[in-house]
């Protein structure tokens, strides 16, 4: 079994990320990008290319809403029936 310390944390505020240490509506300096680190700009996706490349998506929605649906038809069908 380990030994007990009395030692108590040196660490008074939480790790967190630089990410994390950003607050919302606050305006950072952003650092010059160097020359040779610059990636190409990726295209943004819009909702068309989306929707043409999940089209399981959407059907897995319309599957989904029918089944809660009927569940719940026969939920509020079972509670007249009962009481």
């Amino acid at each position: 079994m380990g030994k007990k310390t009395r030692r108590r944390r040196t660490r008074s505020q939480p790790r967190l990320s630089p990410a994390q240490l950003v607050r919302p509506g606050e305006q950072t300096p952003l650092p010059a990008p160097a020359v040779d680190r610059i990636a190409p700009k990726a295209p943004t996706r819009t909702l068309r290319d989306l929707r043409e490349e999940y089209p399981y998506v959407v059907a897995d929605l319309k599957r989904i809403a029918l089944i809660a649906a009927v569940m719940l038809a026969v939920l509020i069908g079972l509670a007249v029936w009962l009481v």
